[in-house]
């Protein structure tokens, strides 16, 4: 992968945050999943499966690949 600046980064970042705050739980509890600009390019069952079924050759940066937790196995959050 090719040197990324930190505002690139981190603009990448904030469109992966903001996607999962509105989508991840919901549609993939449980699962493993790599975004990419904002879109879910594969779903699994762990890192690896995922990580590996998205490579690109000449990639810059990499997709965020993430586990979703479930409804169930998340604490309240109490403010």
């Amino acid at each position: 992968m090719s040197e990324v600046g930190i505002e690139e980064l981190a603009e990448i970042l904030q469109k992966h945050d903001d996607f999962m705050a509105e989508h991840y739980i919901e549609k993939y509890p449980g699962k493993v999943v790599a975004i990419e600009d904002g879109q879910v390019i594969a779903v699994g069952d762990n890192h690896i499966e995922v990580y590996r079924s998205c490579q690109k050759e000449g990639q810059r940066v990499g997709p965020l690949v993430l586990d979703i937790p479930h409804p169930d196995d998340m604490m309240p959050l109490i403010i």
